[in-house]
């Protein structure tokens, strides 16, 4: 059978989907065969009618986040009207608003949770002639109904799955920007935070085995080893949620990645469960920067909403260890948090001038469905009708009786300009120079010079 992979990407930030390229290498390797439409360059639906139409798909499956729900309906609509290829929606959406997804006209059938082995189900069963509507993680339309199978149990073995497939992707063109390569190492996050969807995947998945999971070390360098030789590139980014919070593994993983590779990589730490040891090891192996999420400088923010319960102490210290061990540093930082005070933004941009990190990212608050505080935000009447967007940058989709959505936006674009210009005055009106322009830079992506792109990305950073 023959599926064709939709990655919409209206970011347009120039990374490998890792979730797409693990479901298209096992899709591959069980003998079905893929192509791949890449939005991260622009287009519109024609974009992928055309590669559906010269390959002769009889599937077209889309990653879908909550932000790109209208483009990907447009997409489908567009494909139900002039083909008759089977629309499959998957990824983060349809695993926590299934039921917004699957009684939309233009999606055939929806996957809740990890695709690979589903998706191979479906083109078996397609492949002999007539659809298996009991795929576990699988929803289907028919004869009026809904059939919502059960979900399967969690892959426990992720070392048994094909390395991703990065052949699909233009992955030297995403390299020659930034140097870097994005590797996961596992999945699946322990923690409750209130604005993310990870609580519900938790529910989701209750009793399906355990949630989070790491792939063995020696698989994790062996797909290092595949990337080096067949790709040239200067850094890695370990892209996992919980990268360090199993000090087991890092203890095996940091002195034979030591050992192998002189690749310096960056990785995601979790402030909770970080010790010092972590930061040795971290550094001793290669790793060359950290990125810690802080997401509000108020503890009782932290503690009473977002559910983060680490005290300013311990995120000092921890912010402080990594200099010690000369590690970069970049703080995640939220605005627009749901009872969140003006005074308490301005203990986030303190407690960063504190934390000296080497480069802030700062988002606004969005109230993504599936999550807790999208239900806190629609039970006070907060949601102000817009659309989720695509980017956390972009637009605020909630207001409060004390800050409302323009405020918001004001405050985020002027967040790292109010950290940084009393230390570092020049690169504080840089920054504040792209990200009072964040909108055209996505908007005019593809017609920008990519040595102008490489220099914009590394400021949206700092």
């Amino acid at each position: 059978m023959k599926i064709v992979f939709v990655y919409p990407n209206l970011t347009r930030l120039e990374r490998v989907t890792l979730g797409l390229a693990y479901v298209a290498s096992y899709v591959k390797s069980k003998g079905h065969q893929c192509e791949f439409v890449d939005y991260t360059w622009g287009g519109g639906p024609e974009k992928t009618l055309e590669k559906v139409k010269s390959f002769g798909a009889q599937v077209v499956g889309f990653s879908v986040k909550s932000g790109e729900v209208d483009f990907c309906i447009d997409v489908s609509r567009r494909l139900k009207q002039e083909t008759n290829a089977t629309v499959l929606w998957g990824g983060v959406h349809p695993t926590i608003a299934s039921e917004d997804c699957i009684k939309l006209d233009c999606v055939d059938m929806i996957c809740v949770g990890e695709g690979e082995e589903p998706t191979v189900e479906l083109l078996d069963s397609m492949e002999r002639g007539e659809i298996d509507t009991s795929i576990k993680n699988m929803w289907f339309k028919k004869d009026g109904k809904v059939i919502r199978n059960e979900i399967r149990l969690l892959n426990q073995s992720l070392e048994d799955l094909p390395f991703p497939d990065r052949d699909l992707h233009n992955t030297p063109l995403y390299i020659e920007r930034s140097g870097t390569v994005d590797i996961i190492a596992g999945r699946g996050c322990p923690y409750q935070c209130t604005y993310c969807v990870e609580p519900t995947y938790q529910e989701v998945f209750a009793d399906k085995g355990k949630f989070v999971r790491y792939r063995k070390v020696e698989n994790v360098l062996d797909e290092i080893a595949d990337l080096q030789r067949r790709f040239k590139f200067s850094h890695i980014n370990f892209v996992d949620d919980v990268f360090t919070i199993d000090i087991r593994w890092l203890r095996e993983f940091a002195p034979l990645y030591k050992r192998y590779f002189k690749i310096p990589y960056t990785c995601n730490a979790r402030i909770e469960a970080m010790r010092e040891e972590s930061y040795q090891l971290l550094k001793d192996s290669g790793c060359y920067s950290l990125e810690m999420g802080i997401e509000s400088g108020s503890e009782r923010i932290r503690r009473t909403v977002l559910e983060r319960k680490m005290t300013n102490q311990k995120i000092i210290e921890a912010f402080d260890l990594a200099h010690k061990y000369g590690l970069r540093t970049m703080s995640f930082n939220m605005v627009g948090i749901p009872y969140e005070t003006r005074e308490e933004i301005q203990q986030t941009i303190e407690l960063n001038r504190r934390l000296r990190p080497t480069s802030v990212l700062v988002s606004m608050f969005q109230p993504y469905p599936g999550t807790h505080l999208h239900d806190l935000c629609k039970e006070n009447g907060w949601l102000n009708g817009k659309p989720i967007p695509y980017s956390y940058f972009l637009y605020s989709a909630v207001s409060y009786p004390h800050l409302n959505a323009d405020e918001i936006l004001k405050i985020r674009r002027r967040f790292r300009f109010q950290i940084l210009r009393k230390s570092q005055l020049l690169k504080s009106l840089i920054v504040l120079f792209y990200d009072l322009n964040y909108e055209h830079f996505v908007k005019f992506w593809d017609l920008i010079p990519r040595g102008v792109k490489k220099v914009a990305f590394s400021y949206f950073k700092s």
